[in-house]
């Protein structure tokens, strides 16, 4: 390798290395809680401070959006009220389980709260005039917009109904086994009880169960204290099997990223006063089978029932509906038939890849226009009945199928929107993989060669050695021309 060249390499690896190090720097030293002062916010024409950013830890499962505070959100200044919450002020927080919103916040971003991985409620002060919460779900003070749904609402219902009734009672639980935990004190009870749960038990949780009498490791899963002896606990364990939701009559918008990857919920029931579905609205709620758009809707956002891959047999898109967002259905592969009532593509805006595609996996399914939505229900209802008796078949003949259609029914798992991902990944692994492999292999030797990494003594030495080869082979040569021309002359 040439010098230039190594000097290049060697400038981009440092360049690398120190980016590196400091955005490591820089995300760690973040305070937990930021705020900054803006004017006009949102272009509404007010000033103020807002909520800017949060940087959580295991420690900080709730948060109270009133007065800044300082890094640690402490010390709060009443003489700061806080008045807007930004875009992705929380995101993909694992910890934050209840948020707390003031009297004096007056604008938050629709994406204020992406993605909060054990959030259960949002509660809003009685005295703010421009936001509330009906049951911790956030809404517009006036309810035409509806803003959030936690993800861990059900979790939140669970651990209401037990403190309240002392059993669950407004959600339905499926019941998976029974554990009998033993131990002489509450350590030896933790560890048997950890040892006897695939979850990831924390001695936190565990302190939830004896205290609340139930615990949630992750989103939808309960254990639940039955029975409590000095020595001995008798333990549920069990999932919600029903979690439903009904938007209040009168909600308008449903906001960006509103049910974003509520993945336990089973059933969501749209009023017909919906007029917008804001964008990534029910993104990954692939416990949703059917929806039913109400008419009067106007628009669906782009990516709006994305990888709701739960969705069945078919949809029907009113004529009231102008807009259908870009990917808005991608990945609903369960999804056969799209029943629109405008009367042509003309009448109706329809983005890029809103559908997914075909069983050849490069085509989509071309929509049924000037559609009713009885033609939808009809199809649903014909598909279903056809499931019903395959469905029984299968599984009262299941003991005599064959070796070969079991792997055929094995790979057919992975089939989604028409593409074999089984197949895909085959492929991958015995053509793409070694095909990249030699190629970088032969990359690397040509920027790796055997003296790039060599001391200039080292390469002196190199150099006088292919030299000395060179000649050696030079004399072979020589000579064995010489030898040639004596037995050519004689």
């Amino acid at each position: 390798m040439k010098k230039w060249q190594k000097a290049v390499f060697i400038v981009v690896l440092t360049v690398f290395v120190g980016a590196s190090v400091w955005m490591t720097f820089n995300s760690v030293s973040r305070d937990t809680f930021e705020y900054a002062y803006r004017e006009d916010i949102g272009g509404q024409g007010f000033d103020g401070w807002v909520f800017d950013g949060f940087n959580g830890n295991h420690t900080t499962e709730e948060i109270h959006i009133d007065y800044v505070t300082d890094k640690n959100g402490n010390d709060p200044d009443t003489s700061k009220p806080i008045v807007a919450v930004s875009d992705y002020t929380l995101v993909s927080d694992e910890y934050v389980k209840y948020i707390y919103i003031g009297a004096s916040v007056r604008h938050i971003d629709e994406r204020a709260f992406f993605y909060c991985k054990q959030l259960r409620a949002v509660y809003v002060d009685e005295d703010n005039p421009y936001y509330t919460d009906v049951d911790g779900i956030l809404f517009t003070k006036d309810m035409k917009k509806m803003l959030l749904y936690p993800i861990c609402r059900c979790t939140q219902i669970v651990y209401s109904d037990i403190e309240q009734f002392g059993e669950v009672k407004n959600i339905g639980l499926d019941l998976k086994e029974t554990l009998s935990v033993n131990g002489a004190d509450r350590e030896a009870m933790f560890l048997n009880f950890k040892s006897k749960v695939s979850d990831d038990i924390t001695s936190e949780m565990f302190d939830d169960l004896l205290e609340k009498g139930v615990t949630a490791p992750y989103i939808g899963t309960y254990y639940i204290l039955r029975d409590r002896a000095e020595d001995s606990l008798t333990v549920d364990k069990a999932w919600s099997c029903d979690e439903v939701y009904t938007i209040p009559d009168g909600v308008e918008r449903i906001a960006n990223n509103c049910f974003y990857k509520c993945e336990r919920l089973q059933r969501i029931d749209i009023p017909s006063s919906v007029k917008e579905i804001g964008d990534m609205s029910f993104f990954k709620c692939s416990g949703i089978s059917l929806v039913t758009l109400p008419d009067g809707l106007v628009s669906i956002g782009d990516d709006a029932f994305s990888y709701c891959d739960n969705m069945k047999y078919s949809i029907f898109i009113p004529a009231s509906v102008k807009s259908v967002g870009h990917h808005c259905f991608y990945r609903c592969g369960g999804l056969k038939e799209f029943y629109l009532g405008a009367a042509s593509e003309s009448d109706i805006s329809l983005g890029g890849s809103w559908q997914p595609k075909g069983e050849n996996s490069f085509s989509f399914v071309p929509p049924v226009f000037s559609a009713v939505r009885e033609d939808s229900e009809a199809y649903n209802a014909e598909r279903a009945a056809e499931e019903t008796p395959q469905t029984a078949e299968a599984e009262g003949d299941e003991s005599s199928e064959t070796p070969k259609k079991g792997l055929a029914a094995f790979i057919a798992k992975f089939e989604r929107d028409g593409t074999n991902y089984f197949v895909v990944v085959l492929m991958i692994i015995f053509i793409f993989v070694p095909s990249f492999t030699f190629v970088l292999i032969d990359v690397v030797r040509k920027m790796f060669r055997k003296d790039f990494l060599m001391t200039k003594k080292k390469k002196e030495r190199l150099k006088r050695k292919q030299e000395e080869n060179e000649r050696l082979h030079k004399e072979y040569f020589e000579k064995l021309a010489e030898e040639q021309e004596k037995g050519g002359k004689s």
